[in-house]
């Protein structure tokens, strides 16, 4: 659990929303605003100041997902998808996953035209100067993120495609497919998380040219590496928009909102294997723009490493649970409460949070009633499970504690 210690100003900041880290205005206008403006299809604000209901087509499953506009070749794409296990990745572990499936390659979710309107909903200047805040966990300077804007508290729906589009039953039920369970989203804050790296043109031509040297000098020497070489610890050198992390929740679907990314692939750690007892790094191909991943990101360590010799890199992030109340829900807020995600906005964050468990503690407790009665085999008549009950009951005692727990800094 992440420790910090507060102050006057540190408490009262993260009571106003961390709104002393939002993104200065000039930021917005010279590296976002001119994407906004290339964007083919654009917001309209036309309800109240903040609102940014878009004049755009409603979302259509049959339209803006792959699987069903590309006809077969969508659905062959989403079949053919490889996915790993956690058996392969070394990570299994019984008592806590919640699907045999650690993580997919990226697979076709959105179609152009839905990632456009996406695009434009969260890089609208209403949108983006009141949720955007700069990032809490970089490795590399200027990248933000955008939480919470999809849905306020007080059910006004923002942004209203990102909001279809990522609730919608057919969105839902491809990637739970994917997942090898069936998921639900944990909250509405956690609807379409974003996280921004940007980038000017002198250092985004920069970094490319120094990429390009640094190829060209890793070639020159591979024919003289000796292979009895040691090597530092993997991954360690990684530049990111996101450093190395297990996420807070069971489950994460990525979604790659820029065109032609390339070095930005997810790199996880596996598990420890051999004598020397080292995590190889695996990584998940580059995403294609409408693409996405899944990942039981809370049980996978990984890396977001940032693109070289580009202006941006955006990618939404969605954090499913089980659906199954009976199924582990291993949630913590390490990487997203209000205290250390500035994008955590205090009241409207702790109360979703806290209004998912209950709904959770809720239906366990359906579940304890329900189970505690147990057919007896030699009479065939129903009795009470003493034992399993109060096991159930401790389970439940230490959800409700990790609860409050998670919100103490």
């Amino acid at each position: 659990m992440a420790t910090i210690a507060p102050t006057v100003n540190y408490q009262q900041d993260v009571l106003d929303g961390n709104i002393h880290k939002r993104i200065p205005l000039d930021i917005y206008t010279s590296q976002l605003e001119p994407i906004y403006n290339s964007i083919p299809i654009q917001s309209q604000p036309i309800t109240a100041p903040y609102s940014i209901t878009p004049v755009n087509p409603k979302f259509d499953p049959l339209v803006h997902l792959q699987y069903y506009a590309n006809g077969s070749q969508g659905r062959d794409q989403y079949n053919q998808t490889r996915r790993l296990t956690m058996e392969q990745l070394g990570l299994a572990n019984p008592q806590l996953q919640v699907s045999p499936i650690g993580v997919s390659d990226p697979f076709p979710l959105f179609t152009k035209e839905a990632i456009d309107i996406m695009r434009s909903e969260l890089l609208a200047k209403e949108n983006f100067m009141k949720y955007a805040r700069y990032s809490h966990s970089s490795t590399s300077g200027m990248d933000c993120v955008v939480r919470g804007y999809v849905k306020d508290n007080d059910g006004v729906v923002n942004c209203e495609f990102i909001h279809d589009a990522w609730t919608h039953p057919a969105t839902m039920e491809l990637i739970s497919r994917m997942a090898g369970v069936d998921l639900e989203i944990v909250f509405d804050f956690e609807i379409a998380h974003a996280n921004i790296s940007m980038r000017t043109d002198e250092e985004a031509e920069a970094e490319a040219e120094a990429e390009a040297a640094k190829s060209k000098q890793n070639k020159e020497a591979g024919d003289n590496v000796d292979a009895n070489a040691s090597v530092s610890a993997p991954g360690d050198d990684i530049r990111a928009v996101v450093g190395w992390h297990h996420d807070s929740y069971p489950f994460v679907c990525v979604l790659m909102l820029t065109p032609d990314m390339v070095g930005c692939e997810t790199s996880l750690r596996m598990g420890k294997t051999g004598e020397s007892q080292q995590q190889k790094i695996v990584s998940v191909p580059d995403p294609k723009q409408g693409s996405a991943c899944v990942l039981q990101g809370r049980l996978i360590e990984h890396i977001a490493p940032s693109p070289k010799g580009f202006n941006e890199r955006i990618t939404m992030v969605t954090s499913y649970r089980a659906r199954d109340p009976a199924l582990p829900d291993t949630s913590v807020l390490d990487t997203v409460k209000p205290e250390v995600n500035f994008g955590s906005r205090y009241h409207e964050f702790y109360q979703q949070w806290v209004n998912y468990r209950c709904d959770l503690v809720k239906q366990r407790l359906d579940l304890i009633k329900s189970d505690a009665m147990v057919e007896n085999r030699a009479t065939g008549k129903a009795v009470f499970d003493k034992e399993k009950t109060i096991e159930k009951l401790r389970d439940l005692e230490a959800y409700i504690r990790a609860t409050y727990e998670e919100m103490l800094c």
